[in-house]
C-alpha cells in the first residue's frame, strides 16, 4: 500500500527530480505544441523578410528625437521609451534588421542551460521578439544573471529599467535595490543624471504624458494575460498578486504579474523562475529560498511546477 501512495503522489504532485504533475504536463504538452506551430509560422516570416514593427518604431525614434516629434504617436509609430534611450538607438540602430534579430539568438548562450536554450529556441515569445526587433531577450538574460548576483548584468537591468520602463521590470528592480543595498547610490545617481538629460531635452511632460497612456495597450490584438479578458480590473489584482509573489521570491511570476498586459515576448522574463534566490543565512553565505537536489557534487535546482 504504502508503495502504490508512493506511486500516485509521484504522478500527481511531481516527481523525485522537480517533474510536473500529470495534469499539468498535458497542459505543457498542449502549449508547447501551439507554441511550435506559431514559431514556425514566425521564422517563415523572418526568414522572407517580414515587417520588424518594433524596430522600425526604434528607428523613427532616433530619427525624430532631433525633430521634436518623439512622442507624437501616428500608427503604427508609438514610442514610449526614454529620450535618452531614443539617443542610444541612433547608435544601435545603425546596424541592419537581420544583425539585430542575430544578437537575439547570440545571447541564448548565456542562459548556460542546454534546456534553457533549447526551450527559448521553440519557443514563441523568443521568435516574437526576433520577428518584432524588440529588446525583451536581452532584459530577460540581464535579469537572469542580475538575479544571480552579476555586478555588470545588475548595471545592465538597472539601467533598463530607467531608460525602458516597463511595469514588469520593476519587481526584479525592486527585488535587488532592497536585498543589495550597495547598488541603492549607484542607481539614484544614474536616476538623478537620467531625470537631468530628459529635462534638457525637452520631452519631459511629452514622455510622461506617452507613459500614462500605457493602459491603452491592454486592448492590443496580441495581449496574451489575463487583462484581455477582464480588462483594466486586472490591473490592481496584479499589483497585489505581484507584492505576494516576489515576496516569496517568485520574480519571474510577479513580473508578468504586474504588467497591464502581456505581449508575447514578456513571457520570456518566465526564465527569472529557473534561477534560485539567493536568502541570507546565518553563516554569511547565500542559501536559496528554493528546494534543491543534490546530485553528487553538484547541486540542481528544482524548476519550479
Amino acid at each position: 500500500m504504502a508503495r502504490a501512495t508512493s506511486r500516485v503522489s509521484l504522478s500527481w504532485h511531481g516527481g523525485a527530480h522537480g517533474l510536473p504533475s500529470l495534469p499539468l504536463a498535458a497542459v505543457l504538452v498542449v502549449v508547447a505544441a501551439v507554441s511550435f506551430y506559431s514559431c514556425l509560422r514566425v521564422i517563415e516570416a523572418v526568414l522572407t523578410g517580414y515587417y520588424a514593427f518594433d524596430w522600425e518604431n526604434l528607428i523613427q525614434a532616433a530619427a525624430r528625437l532631433d525633430q521634436g516629434t518623439l512622442y507624437e504617436f501616428d500608427y503604427p509609430y508609438a514610442y514610449r521609451w526614454s529620450p535618452v534611450a531614443a539617443w542610444i538607438l541612433g547608435f544601435v540602430t545603425l546596424m541592419p534588421v537581420w544583425a539585430w534579430q542575430a544578437l537575439h539568438i547570440a545571447v541564448l548562450p548565456l542562459l548556460r542551460s542546454r534546456w534553457l536554450v533549447v526551450a527559448c529556441l521553440v519557443s514563441y515569445p523568443l521568435w516574437f521578439d526576433i520577428q518584432t526587433g524588440n529588446i525583451m531577450v536581452f532584459v530577460a538574460v540581464a535579469g537572469l544573471w542580475a538575479l544571480r548576483g552579476n555586478p555588470l548584468a545588475t548595471a545592465l537591468f538597472l539601467a533598463l529599467a530607467v531608460l525602458v520602463p516597463r511595469p514588469l521590470m520593476f519587481p526584479l528592480a525592486v527585488w535587488l535595490l532592497w536585498r543589495r543595498p550597495a547598488w541603492r547610490l549607484p542607481f539614484g545617481a544614474f536616476f538623478v543624471a537620467h531625470g537631468g538629460l530628459v529635462v534638457a531635452s525637452g520631452y519631459a511632460g511629452e514622455w510622461l504624458r506617452a507613459l500614462v497612456s500605457v493602459q491603452a495597450e491592454v486592448a492590443n490584438e496580441f495581449n496574451f494575460g489575463p487583462s484581455a479578458l477582464i480588462g483594466s480590473p486586472w490591473i490592481p489584482i496584479g499589483i497585489a498578486l505581484a507584492v505576494v509573489l516576489a515576496a516569496r521570491g517568485r520574480l519571474g511570476l510577479a513580473s508578468l504579474s504586474v504588467s497591464p498586459y502581456w505581449l508575447p515576448y514578456y513571457y520570456l522574463m518566465l526564465l527569472l523562475e529557473f534561477v534560485a534566490t539567493p536568502e541570507p543565512s546565518t553563516t554569511g553565505t547565500a542559501t536559496s529560498s528554493r528546494p534543491a537536489i543534490a546530485t553528487g557534487s553538484r547541486t540542481v535546482w528544482r524548476v519550479p511546477w
